[in-house]
């Protein structure tokens, strides 16, 4: 009889404990494939992952996007190079600090009414490795985890040992020129192209994005549900001609505004720069269409079009 009751109090613990885990976000299924997967990588070189780590704290705010290759974004606006050992002391971290197990979020209110302002996020954490992925967050006011705090704080200070290799262009036509001459990793370039259809135009628009090195396409059509995007990697030679065209017609110095019979819009951003521009058929740059300025972005769309037939 003693025996039983034992049981049933281990039984009770044990439902207990998975049911807390559940109400968290995470279970123990997750969160052991999870650490199995990051103590493998740690212990393979060059396992390829991509974490992010945001956080504000008495150090300031500060920023990691760790992309795959060792390329890092350093506070948005610096690249740093993480060698493999580096990149394997971050991933042994997340295991030896149970961030498998971490709840989706800490912190936080309870809003009394939807029109009140959302809570704000102090720190997240962000990992994505073998199509495994878990986010964690701490948000301002309410309980505040220490431990989720400390990790961050952490990873972010492993990380900063590498500024010294760090390769902060100080314009956009000096981020292209890095990107080129191979400074800069293709990572670190965001790009987003948009061509509605026309209205008299039956066939739907597209939004073709570039971001850490993976190509997007996505078909699109105003007032539709936008479809799932179909994802590839952009292999280096389309990179190289995508870079060599927009620094060889000048894309940084066109206008804002230019000239298409179809609405397009095309943005780039390199780190901690950016350039929109925008094609609409603006009837004060009907009489320039054939001005210099339009003939260089029409080369650079002929580039993006042939990117997104692909």
């Amino acid at each position: 009889m003693q025996f039983s009751h034992v049981a049933c109090l281990c039984g009770f613990f044990l439902l207990w404990g998975v049911s807390q885990a559940e109400e968290g976000g995470v279970t123990s299924n997750e969160t052991d494939r999870l650490r199995i997967t990051l103590q493998q990588a740690s212990e393979t070189a060059e396992s390829p992952f991509h974490l992010e780590v945001n956080c504000t704290d008495q150090k300031g705010i500060r920023s990691l996007e760790l992309f795959p290759g060792g390329a890092a974004v350093w506070n948005r606006r610096s690249q740093i190079m993480l060698p493999s050992a580096a990149r394997s002391t971050l991933l042994t971290t997340l295991v030896e600090r149970g961030f498998p197990g971490f709840e989706n979020s800490y912190g936080g209110q309870q809003q009394p009414a939807k029109s009140a302002a959302a809570a704000r996020v102090t720190c997240r954490i962000r990992i994505e490795i073998q199509n495994i992925e878990k986010s964690s967050l701490q948000m301002a006011g309410g309980e505040q985890s220490a431990v989720f705090l400390n990790l961050a704080a952490e990873l972010l200070d492993q990380a900063e040992r590498f500024i010294d290799s760090a390769v902060t262009p100080v314009d956009l036509p000096d981020a292209l020129d890095k990107l080129y001459e191979g400074q800069l990793a293709p990572q670190v370039l965001r790009l987003r192209f948009m061509e509605s259809p026309a209205k008299s135009d039956n066939n739907p628009g597209y939004i073709l994005r570039l971001a850490g090195g993976d190509l997007s396409h996505q078909v699109y059509a105003p007032g539709k549900p936008v479809n799932r995007s179909v994802v590839k990697t952009l292999e280096h030679a389309q990179f190289m001609r995508l870079i060599a065209v927009m620094r060889e017609e000048q894309f940084t110095s066109l206008p804002v505004n230019l000239w298409s019979n179809e609405p397009l819009e095309l943005e780039v951003q390199v780190l901690a720069h950016k350039k929109v521009v925008l094609a609409r058929r603006f009837s004060r740059l009907e009489t320039a269409r054939q001005e210099p300025e339009q003939q260089r972005f029409d080369k650079l769309l002929r580039v993006l079009r042939e990117l997104a037939q692909q």
